[in-house]
């Protein structure tokens, strides 16, 4: 199958299958590209052919079409988690070059930072309630109270923990990293897996620990990296 693609308003082709995929990752040919072959009513974007949707990205070592969600930038390219180990693995033999990914910014994390910290608040004021009415009666034994605010701060803090190995290992992203468009993966953008989530986790809490300053630390460095990154060897990124 012979493929024809433009190239500003000059028709370029024919191209077989195999060409037209190294020209996708070669970024000759991308998501708007308009592209033909016979059988076709009229030229199309790349994107369209290969199976994307308005809002996808292509991949540009596979050259299918993803969300944005799907896919990790390194630099102008965008992977997919499929091709996320082999491309790691040409960019350390110096087979492609690229920019450097896409970073997060200071003021995208802190967002996200606060949104967290809301969602948290909300969470655990419910159950400080639910708790409040349960041991409310006059008839409590002052060390039965005590033993339940001591088992509810316990509670709380469980959930403080989860949330975000659950989230990180999961998904890579906290439901407020994902509502400001980042997260977290590691140096060659592979996923962290819960272990290393876990890890990350209790290393913020060192960054809070020295009057935040660990977090601070990611407006001067250049990729962006706050104390439990470097810790953790993460980095915070935008999705897409």
């Amino acid at each position: 199958m012979n493929w024809f693609y433009a190239v500003g308003q000059q028709q370029q082709g024919p191209v077989t299958e195999e060409q037209l995929q190294a020209l996708v990752k070669d970024r000759v040919v991308t998501g708007d590209t308009k592209v033909w072959r016979e059988g076709m009513a009229d030229w199309q974007p790349y994107s369209v052919v290969s199976g994307g949707a308005a809002g996808t990205v292509l991949c540009a070592e596979c050259g299918k079409a993803f969300s944005a969600d799907e896919v990790v930038r390194f630099g102008d390219r965008s992977i997919c988690a499929a091709c996320q180990p082999t491309f790691a693995q040409r960019m350390q033999a110096g087979a492609v070059t690229t920019g450097a990914p896409d970073y997060a910014t200071f003021g995208s994390r802190f967002g996200a930072k606060m949104l967290d910290g809301l969602i948290l608040m909300v969470v655990n004021v419910g159950l400080g309630v639910v708790v409040g009415m349960a041991t409310e009666s006059r008839e409590q034994k002052p060390v039965v109270i005590v033993i339940v605010m001591a088992l509810m701060v316990l509670v709380q803090l469980l959930i403080n923990f989860s949330y975000g190995i659950f989230f990180l290992g999961k998904f890579g992203a906290t439901p407020g990293k994902m509502a400001c468009k980042i997260k977290v993966v590691r140096p060659d953008g592979s996923p962290l897996g819960y272990g290393r989530a876990c890890g990350r986790v209790f290393a913020e809490m060192l960054s809070g620990m020295i009057c935040y300053i660990g977090y601070i630390m990611a407006g001067f460095d250049e990729e962006k990296r706050s104390l439990h990154d470097r810790i953790c060897d993460t980095r915070v990124i935008k999705k897409g």
